[in-house]
């Protein structure tokens, strides 16, 4: 293996890491790309006038090498919705066809019974109700009457896809170790992690570098380089008034605020969409994230939710404490995208690029 990069969000989700995967992707062409997805987390990219909402699948495919997608024994997986995802991708980007979709088979199944466990109640607040909590406890209990591995599932027709196939551990190293350009995706954020975040408004998985590697079963001594996916306005998920759930805190050097406050339409979560919470910056969480996940580069995204170039110098400065800011994002697409680490030409680099977005 000739290169890896890792990409992972610093926030709470919702930061845009499926437009960097997509940007990182276009500009580096990797051969394979290794995910463990969960259907309660959703990657969004806009390319080439397509939007593209993944829950399954990465969004790394818009580099022309891509032969191989591994879904790795950390996944909690909704084999419907991945049998729909590569039906689709296939049928908006011709190559997809030939590019084959590696699942391993301890990899869990989310199914109806886990959805209805958690649409009964029994689910952090803020969950998204998705199953995935319940599916990886029944993963974890190991009980003599679980079945919701993948290779308990076989007759499922995704596996019927030629270009589906399930594989052992042996035969994802090999994949791996054949693999001359690697990109891997994650999904959530690490203030979500249930080991790091605010329990328990936190998701049912830990979200770090060292935890998202174990997940897609990258074998030891790949040594990616780290991209941290930030937000200049942080969000977190909808608060279910009628239930009395309260999706959980920011950081103490945070505030909460609305979104007509900044001049921005209220977003809604990929998944649920319900309305999302949003914050002041925070560069305690920024400290904390980056020195955690050894974050190598900084991708700032919304940085058109800024009420003044002055505002989003500021924002960069900061997190140009605790690694380097090497791209920002200005919008949904791919050339909204735009690289500004160049220090001599930062600052009027970055100005120009916001005035062409006010």
């Amino acid at each position: 293996m000739s290169s890896s990069a890792l990409i992972i969000d610093c926030q709470y989700g919702s930061t845009g890491k499926g437009l960097l995967a997509g940007y990182l992707a276009s500009k580096s062409n990797p051969d394979t790309i290794a995910y463990a997805p969960s259907p309660n987390a959703g990657h969004t990219l806009l390319w080439r006038g397509v939007a593209f909402m993944h829950k399954m699948l990465p969004t790394g495919f818009t580099g022309d090498a891509l032969r191989a997608v591994v879904l790795g024994p950390g996944s909690l997986l909704d084999l419907d919705v991945l049998h729909k995802e590569i039906y689709n991708l296939g049928q908006q980007i011709n190559r997809f066809k030939h590019c084959v979709v590696y699942v391993h088979a301890n990899a869990a199944v989310v199914l109806d019974r886990h959805r209805a466990i958690e649409a009964n109640g029994g689910t952090a607040p803020g969950s998204t109700r998705q199953g995935v909590g319940a599916a990886q406890t029944e993963r974890v209990q190991r009980g003599p009457g679980s079945r919701n591995l993948v290779q308990h599932h076989l007759d499922h027709p995704v596996f019927t896809n030629p270009l589906v196939q399930v594989i052992d551990t042996a035969r994802m190293q090999q994949i791996y170790f054949d693999s001359e350009r690697l990109q891997i995706e994650s999904c959530q954020g690490y203030g979500l992690s249930i080991y790091h975040g605010s329990y328990p408004h936190v998701t049912s998985r830990d979200v770090t570098t060292a935890s998202i590697l174990a997940d897609v079963g990258a074998p030891w001594g790949i040594n990616p380089t780290i991209y941290g996916s930030f937000r200049l306005y942080p969000i977190r998920v909808a608060n279910r008034i009628e239930s009395g759930e309260w999706s959980g805190p920011c950081y103490a050097d945070s505030q909460e605020i609305s979104y007509a406050d900044i001049g921005q339409q209220q977003e809604l979560t990929t998944v649920t969409r319900l309305p999302r919470r949003i914050f002041t910056w925070s560069q305690q969480q920024a400290l904390e994230a980056c020195a955690q996940n050894k974050i190598q580069f900084a991708f700032l995204n919304f940085a058109n939710y800024a009420r003044s170039y002055k505002e989003l110098h500021d924002v960069w400065e900061r997190l140009n404490e605790a690694t380097m800011v090497q791209h920002m994002g200005f919008g949904p697409d791919l050339s909204d995208v735009y690289k500004v680490s160049i220090p001599a030409l930062s600052c009027k680099h970055i100005e120009m690029i916001y005035d062409k977005y006010h």
